[in-house]
């Protein structure tokens, strides 16, 4: 019996126990009016994609509307890519390329330059056109050992959950206004990370406890929710282990959430998950070296599909001017493109000139955000120098004084 594949099918219960037991977790299965709720509006606007083997679904994949935040502060229309699955029975059948051209599709004819992602693997997807285009960072502290190099302003205190869902979002606004990568956080995703809804009605914000950091003025600048694990105790040997994820809009907010954990008594060490990989905020500790990084991992992926639109959307370090010869055996971004830049904007146009550099679109989406220098991606030959200098112009046009941070997972 051949596949058909569906676009625009519903967030069905046989939907939703697909991707659990493809993820390996089938004690959440049946949570299907659970995520029905959630990404109402994307059912509604036909946004999820199934592949079918009769009755059965055997592929899914959601293809949410969304913002990203590009070098320059504009929010531009992104198709964020997820819950993409193909059932173990059911592999080498051309499922999810099927699947993923009907998305790229779907998202070409919305006007949405950009498709995004967070991979499960990383050999999946280059072949569908994706760059590595951001990464994030676990640290691990050891409280004993960590100090400030000068004192800083501002106040840290407990907040209740529902204190932290009043404040956190407006602080994550206006951190994804100044940060490239960043995403629009929808369907109760603040709700949800405060555990007050939950797939069975019953909250679990009591599992963790909130923090907020003002500054001097009052205005909240940063958030912290965390769990803490007891240690063992006999001897009275402070042992407790805690594990915390912030949302700070500069160094300083950070690094006053940090103090405040490392001065709370029993907790010796702790981590902090989803740091930008930006750490210049440990020149705010005296010894830097306390904050060890345990973990260092690629998060968003970028798929240009539009690039006239994409690369207009975003400004660029340096005045410049290149002309890219982009390779998509899909189509969408195939042609060659000049491209005049520089801080205050910059012009698109297809071309026929004679290209500056040659490269396939997931090495253009690799270098959009900023995460990459070309030079570097020259070296291991993900892009081609056709004209000498081109490559270190691209690094100055491309490259971005805020490194790129996707925060949240979608």
């Amino acid at each position: 019996m051949p596949i058909k594949i569906k676009v625009g099918d519903g967030y069905s219960d046989a939907f939703s126990d697909a991707v659990d037991v493809a993820f390996s977790r089938p004690g959440d299965r049946g949570r299907g009016a659970y995520r029905r709720q959630l990404f109402a509006a994307d059912i509604a606007a036909g946004r999820m994609i199934a592949a079918y083997d009769g009755d059965r679904v055997v592929g899914t994949f959601a293809n949410y509307e969304n913002t990203v935040t590009v070098p320059g502060g504009a929010a531009i229309p992104a198709t964020a890519v997820s819950s993409v699955s193909v059932a173990q029975s059911h592999r080498r059948r051309g499922i999810l390329s099927s699947m993923m051209a009907a998305s790229l599709r779907q998202s070409a004819d919305a006007g949405e330059p950009l498709s995004i992602l967070i991979p499960a693997e990383w050999p999946i997807y280059g072949r569908f056109g994706y760059g590595h285009a951001t990464d994030e960072v676990c640290y691990r502290f050891d409280s004993r050992r960590c100090a400030l190099e000068r004192p800083l302003p501002g106040t840290v205190d407990y907040a209740s959950a529902t204190e932290w869902l009043q404040e956190a979002p407006a602080v994550y606004d206006r951190l994804r206004v100044a940060t490239p990568g960043a995403v629009e956080r929808r369907n109760q995703w603040w709700e949800r990370e405060a555990g007050l809804l939950t797939p069975d009605g019953k909250p679990t914000d009591k599992d963790q406890l909130f923090a907020l950091y003002r500054d001097e003025s009052g205005t909240v600048r940063g958030t912290a929710c965390y769990s803490v694990k007891g240690g063992d105790w006999s001897g009275f040997v402070a042992d407790d282990q805690a594990t915390a994820y912030f949302v700070a809009e500069d160094p300083v907010a950070r690094v006053r959430l940090l103090q405040f954990l490392w001065e709370q008594d029993w907790i010796t060490t702790f981590e902090v998950r989803r740091f930008p990989a930006d750490d210049s905020w440990r020149h705010l500790m005296a010894n830097p070296r306390m904050a060890r990084e345990t973990e260092r991992y690629d998060v968003l992926w970028a798929r240009v599909i539009d690039v006239v639109a994409a690369l207009q959307a975003r400004t660029y370090e340096s005045e410049g001017r290149l002309v890219l010869a982009v390779t998509d055996p899909a189509g969408h971004a195939e042609g060659v493109y000049a491209l005049e830049g520089g801080p205050s904007g910059a012009s698109v146009k297809r071309t026929t000139e004679s290209p500056d550099l040659t490269l396939p679109v997931q090495t253009l989406g690799a270098l959009y955000f900023g995460h990459h220098a070309a030079t570097a991606l020259g070296r291991v030959g993900e892009v081609t120098e056709e004209k000498a200098g081109a490559l270190a112009l691209a690094d100055r046009m491309f490259k971005t004084a805020v490194p790129p941070h996707c925060a949240t997972w979608f």
